[in-house]
């Protein structure tokens, strides 16, 4: 194992790290595999600018240690031709050279020169500037690594949320057809709180996955936003219409308010629905039996607030921050010791922003929380 800049790296790493040594003088170049080879590296040898140039286009090394006092090409030329060629315009080079005056050194760096050592030179020098392009060329694989690893994670949840989200919506509606449809009397106390534990897990699992698709596209960048005019009013009314069953299961009243005129808002519709249903299910999930949970639509200037309020259980100050800071996953339990995923508030804020709005929240313990946002009225 070494250490580079605080980086443990491994000696296969060091190994797949080629270092080119480019010069003349035979006795330079074994120097310099000398100092080199302890430290892992793959080292390639060149005696001349052309003989260099030839290589670097079959094999393109990590790094080059150039020479400048070279006959027929020198190493200006190669570092010039180095530079024009797109393959190969990447490759740090480190010159090595006798040459050091001012002139020199700064013609060096004008072509493309990442560092210049002057001959002679410490061992210790050549290995310290060896290892930190070594330490830079780690920290850019790693770098690349993880963002392969996440990007295939995204899609990974994309295409799991995606494929199962269809045929549990339509479960979800199976049940709540099937609960609204029977009553306690017909099928017996034990069937019907079954149907109902059914219809209350089935609408869980739907905005946890639903909640999971939207994130991942949030995370890979393909979250379409296509807004419309349309009745906010009854978009909201149906969506938390959704939650009535659960609300009486939990001994809840869900009411819903002016919704019985049309309310005519620019808005995402899909968006919509998915910021109500998370902020109903939150309300109803930090409800008491015997709560009320309010769904209620104001007009203000030429804005359309909409607000969630529940008598639950309440949060802190200190909570709310935790809660509305979006660089802290923060996750809570309701009242019947119900666990949620935390993604649903982090789209509700990403939502409400493409909306030019911004999600509110006022909450005091043991009396209840109201969230609140605003949406645009009418065409922006």
């Amino acid at each position: 194992m070494q250490i580079a800049g605080g980086l443990i790296m491994s000696d296969k790493t060091a190994s797949e790290y080629s270092v080119l040594i480019v010069d003349d003088v035979p006795t330079n170049v074994m120097l310099v595999q000398a100092i080199l080879k302890k430290e892992g590296y793959t080292l390639i040898t060149a005696n001349s600018g052309k003989m260099a140039l030839d290589i670097i286009n079959q094999c393109y090394p990590n790094l080059i240690l150039l020479d400048i006092m070279m006959p027929e090409m020198d190493g200006f030329e190669v570092l010039q031709r180095l530079k024009e060629n797109p393959k190969t315009n990447h490759i740090p080079v480190i010159i090595m050279s006798a040459l050091s005056d001012m002139q020199s050194v700064v013609k060096g760096y004008q072509l493309g020169a990442v560092e210049y050592v002057t001959k002679p030179f410490q061992r210790e020098e050549l290995v310290k500037r060896v290892a930190h392009r070594f330490e830079l060329f780690s920290i850019k694989r790693i770098k690349a690594d993880l963002e392969r690893t996440i990007e295939s994670r995204d899609t990974l949840y994309s295409v799991i949320a995606h494929d199962l989200r269809s045929p549990l919506g339509s479960l979800q509606m199976m049940n709540n057809a099937i609960l609204m449809m029977v009553d306690e009397q017909q099928v017996g106390k034990d069937v019907f709180e079954m149907l109902q534990m059914m219809n209350k897990t089935s609408e869980e699992i739907f905005l946890l996955l639903d909640n999971l698709l939207k994130w991942a596209k949030n995370r890979l960048d393909k979250q379409i936003v296509f807004k419309q005019i349309t009745d906010v009013n009854g978009i909201i009314d149906s969506t938390a219409q959704i939650y009535l069953p659960v609300a009486e299961q939990k001994g809840i009243t869900l009411e819903i308010k002016n919704m019985d005129k049309e309310l005519q808002g620019f808005v995402d519709i899909d968006m919509l629905k998915t910021v109500i249903r998370n902020l109903v299910s939150n309300a109803l999930k930090f409800s008491y039996n015997g709560g009320i949970v309010t769904v209620d639509t104001q007009t203000k200037e030429n804005e359309i607030v909409v607000s969630v309020k529940d008598t639950g259980k309440g949060m802190t100050n200190e909570e709310i921050d935790k809660l509305m800071n979006q660089n802290i996953h923060f996750t809570t339990y309701g009242t019947n010791n119900e666990k949620g995923s935390g993604l649903g508030l982090m789209l509700c804020k990403d939502f409400i922003k493409l909306h030019n709005g911004e999600l509110r929240v006022v909450s005091e313990p043991n009396k209840g929380t109201t969230f609140s946002f605003t949406l645009p009225s009418g065409i922006e």
